[in-house]
C-alpha cells in the first residue's frame, strides 16, 4: 500500500511539473524571424568621358533605387491577431512606396490608422517621418503563415538602405536572420546539419545488422547522398507536430 501511494504521489508531481513547463513553453516570448533582400534597380551617374546618366522615380530625380523585400515568418505554435508591424529604414534612405500581403490571404495588408491619417494629411515637418517608416496592422498570423513586404526605396548618397521591423506588441519580439539558400522550403544549412546527424544515426545500426558489405556500403552511401533530404523530411515532421500539440 505505502508503496502504491509513493507511486501515486511521484506520479502526481511528475505530472505537475510536466505541465507547467510545458504551460511555460506555451507562454513563453514569440519570436519572429524576417530577413531582408536588396535589388538594385538602378543608379544615377555622372562621368567626364561616357557622360551622365539620370534615374527618374514618378519624373523625380534619385541618386539609386532598390526593390527590397522583407519575408517575416511566424514559425511559433501560437497564432498571432491585430499586432502592429514597424518597417523602419536608415535616416539617411527613404521608402518611397510599399505593399505588404500574408502569403496565406489574397488581401493586400493595409496600414495602420495613424500611419495612414498622418499620410493623408502630410505636411512638410513630417515628411522625414512618414518616408522612413511603414506602420501596417497584421489582423492574423497564424502559425507557419509568412508575410511578404515589397519596397521601393533609394538613398540619396548612393548607398544601400537598411531596414528593420519592430514590434511593440506584449511576447512578441522580432529577429533579423540571414537569407539561406532553400530545399523545399526549408535553410538548406539547417536541413544538411539535421540530416547528416540523422544519416549518422541510421549508419550505426546499419553496421550492426547488415552482414554483406557491399549492401552496407550502399546504405550508408545513400544515406550521406540524401542527407539534406532527410534533415528537410525531419524538419517538415517537426512542425507538423509543434503545430499540432500547440
Amino acid at each position: 500500500m505505502t508503496e502504491k501511494i509513493m507511486i501515486g504521489v511521484i506520479t502526481f508531481v511528475f505530472g505537475a511539473v510536466v505541465t507547467h513547463l510545458w504551460d511555460k513553453v506555451r507562454k513563453r516570448i514569440v519570436w519572429l524571424k524576417y530577413t531582408v533582400l536588396h535589388h538594385a534597380l538602378g543608379a544615377s551617374a555622372q562621368d567626364a568621358k561616357f557622360g551622365s546618366v539620370k534615374l527618374l522615380y514618378n519624373d523625380t530625380p534619385v541618386v539609386n533605387l532598390f526593390m527590397s523585400t522583407i519575408m517575416i515568418s511566424n514559425e511559433n505554435s501560437s497564432d498571432l491577431s491585430n499586432i502592429d508591424l514597424n518597417i523602419v529604414c536608415d535616416q539617411e534612405s527613404l521608402i518611397l512606396i510599399s505593399h505588404g500581403r500574408n502569403m496565406a490571404s489574397s488581401n493586400e495588408l493595409q496600414l495602420t490608422t495613424t500611419y495612414a491619417a498622418l499620410l493623408s494629411n502630410a505636411k512638410q515637418e513630417n515628411l522625414g517621418y512618414l518616408f522612413t517608416r511603414r506602420d501596417y496592422k497584421i489582423p492574423v498570423l497564424n502559425r507557419g503563415d509568412k508575410i511578404e513586404f515589397a519596397l521601393v526605396t533609394t538613398n540619396p548618397k548612393g548607398k544601400q538602405p537598411y531596414l528593420t521591423v519592430n514590434c511593440d506588441h506584449a511576447g512578441v519580439k522580432m529577429r533579423q536572420v540571414p537569407k539561406f539558400q532553400e530545399l523545399f522550403g526549408e535553410p538548406l544549412p539547417h536541413s544538411a546539419l539535421i540530416g547528416a546527424i540523422i544519416a549518422v544515426s541510421l549508419c550505426l545500426p546499419a553496421v550492426c545488422f547488415i552482414d554483406s558489405k557491399a549492401v552496407l556500403v550502399g546504405a550508408c552511401v545513400g544515406f550521406g547522398l540524401f542527407a539534406s533530404l532527410l534533415g528537410v523530411l525531419a524538419i517538415k515532421v517537426w512542425k507538423f507536430l509543434w503545430k499540432l500539440i500547440g
